[in-house]
């Protein structure tokens, strides 16, 4: 299914409230339904700013597209990784530090790479905004 490539709603919405203003082929409607924009609409679409007609939308990028953003705008870069017992795990570390300081490991181990990549992205978005 192609939704588990995006970010779920309440992330997404937290991104936007951070900031985040990049295109983005899926979206919510404010009943929280995913939904995605094809080809033909998204190269005219408007991102889902404050005073276009589409506010009412929340955008949903894809978990790679928040991770990069997070990346190139706040410098933290986000590794997920797997233990030598098959779980999964999250690293951050601090580009903004000349030694890539790592800022977070996460000691919970997940079961899957899908919920160690949510699981860092909530955490993201708790580091950001607790700097804001």
């Amino acid at each position: 299914m192609l939704e588990k490539d995006f970010v779920p709603y309440e992330p997404s919405l937290a991104l936007r409230e951070l900031g985040f203003d990049e295109p983005c082929f899926g979206y919510y409607e404010p009943n929280k339904v995913f939904n995605y924009i094809n080809w033909e609409i998204f190269k005219d679409f408007p991102y889902l700013a404050k005073n276009s007609e589409w506010q009412d939308l929340c955008g949903a990028p894809t978990y790679s597209q928040a991770f990069r953003w997070f990346r190139d705008k706040y410098k933290i870069h986000s590794v997920i990784n797997l233990t030598i017992i098959g779980t999964w795990y999250f690293e951050l570390y601090d580009l903004n530090d000349k030694r890539n300081a790592e800022i977070k490991t996460n000691q919970n181990e997940f079961k899957t790479p899908e919920e160690a990549e949510l699981a860092c992205l909530i955490k993201l978005i708790e580091i950001v905004k607790e700097k804001k």
